[in-house]
């Protein structure tokens, strides 16, 4: 290139950069594009019109021409810095990483592009080198306070991060961790959330509930606060504070179905059914639009409930459970003795589980059936416990393990049949069958309903809670139990027989009973009893005293409807043998819906008092029907609610029919099959040896698909439309 040329871009390349400088960006453009004609090679102009370019609204060839000059000279730090500043502030911080990282290694001084490296880094998911570079940007401009906020950050968020990988197997280390968080961010309502939830697992309640209010009075429309403030007022039994605190996250998150579902089932055990409808809709939506994990527990007593929310509502769960690809069934070769057959539960104690089958665990034929009872809940320290220990041959404590180790102890066993009594009741650990703990793995007495998960393989079941014309109900395949699926004890300890004077009961009127928790009382069901009381001035109600604001509830609704209050008598939780003692006092028990008495009906049956029910179509809303059925009392089974109320007012009305019924109830105790825990353990043994060792052997090989593997096609599944409902 000729001196004159030379020169001439020399003065053009200046006099574009005075514009450049002045903002004068057209100007600048045009200078830089007549110099590089004479000098069409010089990177630094290239570099000035790119950034021109940029700048002046055309990023797209600016960042291509700035590229180019890099290209040409990649050791220029200077270029870097300004193609990464020049992304920075067009808000592509995330693209201007690599920019920044060339930048201030040639010009490490600069804490403007550190304040970018840190950025970009965040961006882009990069912690580490997003604290490092922080840490520099802060040494070179310590008063800045926009690098300090992010610094506090940074740290806070790697001990968050610390803290939820260790929340699961050192949940004491992950407290520290989440501590020394708040030291960096002290405001952070996930931070003080996640806390508040460790301490809660661990049982520290006052820490808990600290964290939570401190989350809530820094983040007053934190729903996440609220609502688990709520769960630890319920582990407290402070049910009207759960409620507030509820009724509060709700408010602030009218979209969220898990806070509505726990909304809707508080409002079900306190009675207070004023806005259900609208909750058990945005729960509906929840469950089909798969937007939240909702308890499929609460599914089962919701009104409105259907067989296909309860299936899919229980799939979407197991979903969620799921940690990765269910693995194969163990391969144990073929085994030669007894069959090794393991009950998972956490109620081994003063529980309904143990009162329905602590007979037949001590009828199970040794000579063929090695009991393992595989125990993770607490140790209550009661003669139900210690009776269950002793009547099997090994009880396996798990609680107080870790998931992992609990797995692998029950692993170590290897069962050939393993059989969860838990479901998705309260404090279950049905999750952990994903790990394939047996060849065989069954749900089974404590959950009436599908798990809706790839690793249950059977359901225990009978051909009146489940026939299998609901085969398409269930992910599990249906194994009948002949008679009733649920074993009953036919000796059990009671009491002396109290006088109605001292339960509150009037000595001349008939007693209609629910010992049902409070939350299987629909306002459907109540408005069918008060009507059986209106029709009938001289019976009463006698319900379980559940939580007094239900009761006040209950008696209010009823003296709105014309049934005075005190019609309502409430009896107090006593002790097995007591309540036993004092069921006889009632006339006739009253069955509720959508979701059945089990042991509850069970109870009222040992102690003669008939039941009457509501049978539905699915599986919760047929238990008593299966119970009744066994019992040889069909004509206490309504099929319809006005039927329902009907059978409940002949029986008060017929005298004569009333005590028919009785002597027939009263007469299972002692002769009836329903109370027969050594013949229904035979039923059992004989299920699990004809299922598992022979009929299905191949069947279960071939059981590798998803949660419909037992669904019919669609084609003979009937349509949502179509499906037809006894209520």
């Amino acid at each position: 290139m000729n001196t004159h040329k030379k020169n001439e871009a020399a003065r053009l390349f200046a006099e574009g950069l005075a514009h450049q400088q002045a903002g004068r960006l057209a100007e600048a453009r045009a200078c830089y594009e007549r110099g590089l004609k004479y000098d069409p090679g010089n990177p630094d102009a290239l570099f000035l019109l790119g950034k021109a370019m940029f700048d002046d609204g055309d990023a797209p060839a600016g960042e291509r021409r700035m590229r180019a000059a890099i290209s040409a000279r990649p050791q220029a730090a200077n270029y870097h810095a300004g193609l990464a500043l020049s992304l920075f502030g067009a808000d592509r911080a995330d693209e201007a990483l690599e920019a920044f990282v060339h930048a201030v290694r040639g010009l490490p001084n600069d804490p403007a592009l550190w304040r970018g490296l840190a950025v970009s880094a965040v961006r882009r998911g990069q912690p580490d080198t997003a604290l490092d570079a922080v840490m520099e940007w802060r040494r070179l401009a310590p008063d800045d306070a926009d690098a300090a906020r992010l610094r506090d950050k940074l740290l806070a968020q790697r001990h968050f991060e610390r803290g939820a990988a260790l929340a699961e197997d050192e949940p004491e280390a992950a407290v520290g961790e989440y501590e020394a968080a708040l030291e960096f961010e002290p405001e952070s309502s996930s931070i003080l959330v996640n806390l508040g939830n460790l301490h809660a697992r661990l049982g520290h309640e006052d820490e808990a509930r600290a964290s939570y209010e401190r989350a809530i009075a820094f983040s007053p429309d934190d729903a996440s606060a609220r609502f688990n403030l709520a769960m630890l007022y319920l582990d407290a039994n402070r049910r009207l504070d759960a409620m507030a605190a509820l009724e509060r996250a709700a408010a602030c998150d009218p979209g969220n179905g898990l806070i509505a579902a726990h909304f809707l089932f508080q409002k079900m055990h306190l009675c207070r059914w004023d806005g259900i409808g609208e909750l058990a809709r945005r729960v509906r939506a929840a469950v089909e639009n798969d937007t939240a994990d909702i308890p499929p527990f609460i599914l089962l007593s919701m009104p409105g409930t259907t067989p296909d929310l309860q299936r899919r509502g229980a799939e979407n769960h197991s979903r969620r459970l799921s940690r990765g690809e269910t693995p194969a069934p163990p391969a144990r070769g073929e085994r030669r003795g007894r069959l090794r057959v393991g009950y998972l539960s956490s109620d081994f104690k003063q529980h309904a589980t143990v009162f329905l089958m602590a007979d037949m665990l001590e009828a199970h034929d040794r000579s063929r059936f090695e009991i393992f009872l595989l125990s993770y809940g607490v140790d209550d320290g009661s003669p139900a416990r210690a009776r269950v220990m002793a009547g099997v041959e090994h009880f396996v404590e798990l609680a107080g393990l870790s998931a992992r180790n609990a797995v692998a102890r029950v692993a170590a066993l290897e069962l050939d049949v393993l059989i969860d009594l838990k479901g998705y009741t309260e404090g279950n650990h049905s999750e952990w069958l994903q790990y394939r703990l047996a060849p065989v793995q069954i749900n089974w007495l404590g959950y009436p309903g599908t798990l809706g998960a790839p690793w249950a393989d059977y359901l225990i079941a009978d051909e009146i809670v489940a026939p299998m014309a609901h085969q398409w109900m269930f992910s599990e395949r249906l194994w009948h139990l002949p008679g009733c699926y649920q074993p009953n004890c036919r000796e059990r300890a009671r009491g002396p027989a109290p006088a109605r004077a001292g339960e509150g009961l009037p000595e001349e009127a008939i007693v209609l009973c629910s010992f049902n928790q409070t939350y299987k009382i629909t306002p459907e069901m109540f408005a069918l009893w008060l009507d059986a009381l209106r029709a009938v001035p001289e019976a009463v109600l006698w319900l379980w005293a559940s939580n007094p604001w239900a009761e006040d509830e209950l008696r209010r609704v009823a003296a709105e409807s014309g049934v005075v209050s005190e019609r309502l008598v409430f009896a107090e939780g006593r002790p097995q043998a007591e309540h036993l003692a004092r069921l006889p006092l009632a006339d006739l028990a009253l069955d509720t819906f959508p979701c059945n008495g089990h042991t509850t009906t069970s109870d009222a049956l040992w102690a003669g008092v008939p039941v009457v029910t509501l049978r539905g179509e699915v599986f919760a809303a047929r238990v008593a029907a299966s119970l009744l059925t066994a019992a040889g009392l069909d004509e206490l089974i309504a099929a319809t609610p006005e039927a329902y109320r009907e059978r409940i007012v002949t029986l008060c009305r017929d005298a004569g029919f009333r005590a028919r019924m009785r002597a027939r109830t009263e007469a299972l105790r002692a002769s009836s099959d329903l109370f027969d825990s050594a013949a229904f353990a035979r039923k059992l043994e004989a299920l699990l040896v004809q299922k598992t060792v022979s009929e299905d052997r191949n069947l279960r090989r071939q059981m590798t698909d998803e949660f419909g593997r037992f669904a019919p096609s669609e084609d003979e599944k009937p349509s949502a439309r179509g499906q037809r409902t006894e209520v």
